[in-house]
């Protein structure tokens, strides 16, 4: 929720220090950034978005603009965060063995899930189909609402480039969603029957 006409006074008191403006500014953010930390396959979405606001609280004092702009610079803060985790993810070294009891619980059959769980795996499996670009770009535009020039701000790329990267992004789901569809179909038909 835009926090509209009250933005200047709400940020100059953010920047004050002041907890009842830091709680507008999180509880305005954070949904909408978290769901896009997910939606980009963070490793650990609550920590990157921490991360996100620890940044944001260091540099708040050199942001000026308005809320559409804060939105925007927030959003490429979130962007650069799950960057570093990206990166910090591959500089790791993988484990050689497994705890046996995590290995036990991968082996254990899944307990049934609900509608809303398994509409949002079946969402994330069809977004994998598409770069980690892609991905944002379709986010950032159609779930968060930005315009092409806020999402190329965001990613840090030309305007230009969003354009193509959404056009090859929703040409990719037009081509692989009938298939998987009717996929889908058949295997929900059969489960009903």
């Amino acid at each position: 929720m835009p926090l509209g006409e009250r933005f200047p006074e709400v940020l100059a008191a953010a920047a004050g220090g002041a907890e009842w403006a830091w709680a507008e500014v999180y509880r305005d953010l954070a949904p909408g950034l978290l769901r896009f930390l997910t939606g980009q396959g963070a490793a650990d979405p609550e920590d990157c978005l921490g991360e996100v606001f620890i940044q944001i609280v260091r540099q708040l004092g050199g942001f000026h603009g308005d809320e559409p702009a804060f939105r925007t610079w927030a959003f490429t803060i979130a962007r650069s965060r799950l960057i570093d985790a990206w990166r910090k993810d591959q500089r790791r070294p993988a484990k050689a063995g497994e705890d046996v009891s995590v290995a036990a619980d991968r082996l254990a059959p899944a307990p049934p899930q609900e509608p809303a769980t398994l509409q949002r795996a079946a969402v994330e499996e069809i977004l994998s189909t598409l770069s980690p670009d892609q991905r944002a770009v379709l986010m950032l535009r159609y779930v968060h609402q930005f315009s092409s020039e806020e999402t190329a701000a965001i990613i840090g790329k030309p305007e230009g480039t969003v354009r193509v990267l959404q056009h090859r992004a929703l040409r990719t789901l037009r081509r692989t969603l009938p298939g998987r569809w009717a996929g889908l179909r058949g295997a929900g038909q059969g489960a009903c029957a």
